[in-house]
């Protein structure tokens, strides 16, 4: 199923498919704060201090970023790790050039299980009979919840997941349908206030460090052929980190330009740690988790993921 939506979307990427100099990179990324650096690298010239002219392009699902790929339109894409194991999953040959913002205890409350007015939940076990909306099964998120619960010793199977676009987070758990809803900044907060309700669990407070949100892949043959042009992008993505730390609030500022997220609003939320290296352990501990919920079935070679 994914790698025929993949495909198909891949037909219609292709039809706009630009034809790039040799010099030059097209990346596709989310609206995020996660992919904050790559955002920096960009506008603070050090993609091009690196010798690469990278250029943004407008972006849809992570499932149409892969197939961006897949055209040919895109050499890098920033999709969620579980989407990228999906794909490999399938049968498409990508690598991981490098992440960006990772799980953190300094950010755990950047995401939550927000929980409406009226409904009572004291210790995870309360969830068992909930409805809890998530942003996406299978995605991020909803992996690091259900791995949460399993912590807790509390069956998945013991709740009804229903799948939230993150634009209605909002409207839909103050509208009463669901009891709880998995949520990250901004979208939290404003769940929470608008359904008179409350942040029941910090969940991400009890999960593992560096676990990478998002990660930044290219094909296979792409990286092969591009090994200088790998080796640019980390190094970029690496200074960009150094600049987020030393800079937040000149970051907040690019984050926002590029997000379309109001400062004010950035000002009230940690920024996302960032830490670009992969690691074999973060591919590892999601490779398992869907593993081990069903939604993988072939062998992957999480070591083999990493480009060199």
């Amino acid at each position: 199923m994914f790698k025929r939506a993949v495909l198909l979307a891949a037909i219609l990427a292709g039809s706009t498919a630009s034809a790039w100099a040799d010099t030059k990179i097209a990346v596709g990324t989310p609206p995020i704060a996660e992919v904050e650096a790559a955002f920096i690298a960009k506008d603070e010239g050090l993609f091009a201090r690196n010798g690469l002219a990278v250029e943004f392009l407008p972006t849809g699902s992570n499932q149409t970023l892969v197939a961006a790929l897949v055209a040919g339109s895109h050499q890098i894409v920033s999709v969620s790790p579980t989407v990228l194991l999906q794909a490999v999953d399938s049968g498409i040959d990508l690598v991981v050039i490098a992440n960006c913002g990772v799980t953190a205890p300094r950010t755990a409350k950047n995401a939550g299980l927000a929980v409406r007015s009226g409904v009572e939940l004291a210790a995870p076990e309360d969830l068992k009979g909930k409805k809890i909306g998530t942003p996406s099964i299978g995605g991020t998120l909803d992996i690091l919840f259900r791995q949460w619960l399993k912590q807790k010793n509390v069956s998945e199977k013991a709740m009804t997941f229903i799948e939230v676009p993150i634009p209605n987070t909002a409207d839909v758990l103050k509208g009463g349908t669901i009891d709880a809803i998995i949520a990250g900044e901004p979208s939290l907060g404003r769940a929470v206030s608008q359904s008179n309700g409350k942040v029941a669990f910090n969940f991400m407070a009890d999960l593992p460090e560096n676990l990478p949100y998002t990660t930044f892949v290219a094909t296979r043959d792409w990286a092969k052929a591009n090994p200088e042009a790998v080796k640019a992008f980390r190094a970029s993505m690496a200074d960009a980190a150094k600049f987020v730390s030393a800079s937040p609030d000149k970051t907040r500022e690019i984050v926002s330009k590029y997000t379309r997220l109001p400062v004010e609003v950035l000002n009230k939320i940690e920024l996302p740690e960032c830490r670009t290296v992969p690691t074999v352990a973060a591919l590892d501990y999601f490779d398992k988790a869907m593993r081990d919920a069903g939604m993988l079935q072939s062998k992957i070679d999480t070591a083999g993921l990493i480009a060199p």
